[in-house]
């Protein structure tokens, strides 16, 4: 159905009549070429975004513009609906709902600026659309989804529409540090930006031709940035709903995400006003390692991808056994003679590793073969995942293990940023079953489980499900047995100890 406005549309900004928040204005004022706001809920985002759209479709009259959110039932009854709101009547030429396919006046007559509303969970149908600009509103939906990284740099190559402005912008809820955070927010990425920012323009001064490099521009907001919002708004929702959630939803915490594995991995700022043996993490000399603990290594193997050499020990406290990992090599492409010095300089002549290094190529030669010939021996451990992810859980419940912030920040990334994958998620898949998604590396996490399975001092009376760690085993009604009354035929019915050889065999076939 398509719906026409006759009216004449005034020579005029749609920004006049709208007072931005400072974290709006500062939005709309970035001369960044890509922009992403990530905000708490109420933050403004939908507001600011459909603003801005309508900015440029004003300015650049004759202008393609595409707004998307993942899918099509999200973008109908959220991010279009509250555009529709937004905008005034009178700019409406023609709307084809169908298509979801909007022209609006400009300030020039007869000449309109389009907006195609599209759903983004496959970047196919955007290969033959030459457009201005785009809008991805909400690249994390609150289930956990996500817009795909390809269907944001699709978008990127398709701003190639003859009329400008050529921008796009991204408004979001926190989804973890994905390619959001990677292309907006990562410290590594923003000082390579600043670096080829910083070479244009001395490229310039010495007066070569140079195109200017893409700039990125993000902003972190949380809900109680927008004064507006309605008495006790974020109090209430603070108080009703638990922590994770108001790291994600109220302070746009990039460590808190829908599927976490690790939600009680803290290694926040607040949490460094505790002592060091009472938090995840500590800095270099907050624990003083001693060479009469024991010491043992994880080791990941990686061709293609880095290898990785965890270094831990066991601490005694109060009679229990503390995890410290005190120091990391992470290495893309390393070679087997440069890890194993790395090794043996630390006193170290073996690691425990994945049971497949043991495993001969086509070469006739393992991994394992290659690292014995330089003096180390890998020693297998074990692959479970759920017993890793469980063990885990328990260390960091009973903030047993401490992780070095200034030699092991790889290791602390990966724990922030497990995920189940989207099976579990969605309730496809079996918990008892559940598997990581892939989506993040994990090859010093990978080290970190060779390591602990290698110690083996878990208690499997005390096994807890990896999807829910609170969730324990049951223990034997005798609390004080010794572990073999749960193993073999010290447990069996007296009858059947009595009985001979087949009637034994005929019980338990």
């Amino acid at each position: 159905m398509r719906s026409r406005h006759k009216g004449k549309i005034r020579k005029l900004s749609v920004m006049e009549t709208y007072e931005p928040l400072p974290h709006q204005k500062r939005f709309h004022q970035s001369m960044a070429k890509y922009r992403a706001m990530v905000s708490g809920v109420g933050g403004g985002k939908s507001l600011m975004g459909a603003k801005e759209i309508l900015k440029w479709c004003s300015l650049y009259p004759g202008s393609l513009h595409v707004i998307g959110r993942l899918t099509a039932k999200s973008l109908r009854e959220t991010t279009q609906k509250r555009f529709f709101e937004i905008c005034p009547d009178e700019l409406i030429y023609d709307w084809n709902k169908t298509e979801g396919h909007l022209w609006l006046r400009t300030p020039q007559p007869g000449i309109y600026s389009e907006i195609l509303f599209m759903h983004l969970d496959d970047p196919g149908p955007l290969g033959s659309l030459d457009i201005s600009s785009f809008w991805i509103d909400e690249a994390h939906e609150p289930e956990g989804e996500e817009v795909p990284e390809s269907t944001f740099q699709m978008l990127q190559a398709r701003l190639r529409n003859e009329i400008g402005p050529h921008r796009g912008i991204v408004t979001t809820n926190s989804g973890g540090k994905d390619w959001v955070y990677r292309n907006f927010f990562h410290p590594e990425k923003l000082l390579r930006d600043q670096r080829a920012m910083e070479q244009y323009h001395e490229d310039i001064a010495e007066g070569k031709h140079r195109h200017k490099p893409d700039t990125f521009w993000g902003e972190v907001v949380p809900t109680k940035a927008n004064p507006f919002l309605p008495p006790g708004y974020e109090e209430n929702l603070r108080r009703n709903n638990p922590e994770h959630w108001v790291k994600r939803f109220l302070e746009a915490s990039f460590d808190v995400f829908e599927g976490q594995i690790f939600p009680e991995f803290d290694d926040s700022n607040d949490s460094l006003e505790k002592p060091p043996l009472e938090r995840h993490t500590y800095y270099e000399g907050e624990i003083e390692i001693s060479p009469f603990w024991r010491h043992e290594r994880g080791f990941d193997f990686g061709v293609s991808a880095p290898t990785t050499v965890l270094y831990g020990a066991l601490m005694p406290v109060d009679g229990e056994e503390h995890l410290v990992i005190y120091d990391s090599l992470y290495t893309p492409e390393a070679e087997p003679d440069k890890v194993a010095k790395h090794i043996k300089t630390r006193g170290f002549d073996y690691v425990y590793a994945d049971p497949s290094t043991q495993y001969r190529g086509a070469d006739k030669k393992s991994p394992a073969d290659l690292y014995m010939s330089e003096g180390i021996l890998l020693l297998p451990s074990s692959n479970d995942e759920e017993t890793f992810f469980s063990l885990l859980h328990r260390h960091l419940r009973n903030n047993t293990i401490h992780i070095n912030r200034d030699t092991c920040n790889e290791l602390i990334e990966e724990i922030k940023s497990a995920t189940w994958d989207s099976s579990v998620l969605s309730g496809k898949g079996s918990k008892e079953k559940a598997k990581k998604s892939l989506k993040f590396p994990d090859h010093a996490r990978d080290g970190l489980k060779y390591l602990m399975l290698g110690l083996g001092a878990f208690n499997q009376n005390q096994k807890l499900s990896p999807v829910e760690p609170g969730k324990k085993r049951s223990k034997s009604k005798y609390p004080d047995d010794h572990p073999s009354f749960q193993e073999d035929e010290d447990n069996d019915p007296w009858a059947n100890l009595m009985g001979g050889e087949d009637e034994w065999l005929e019980n338990f076939s």
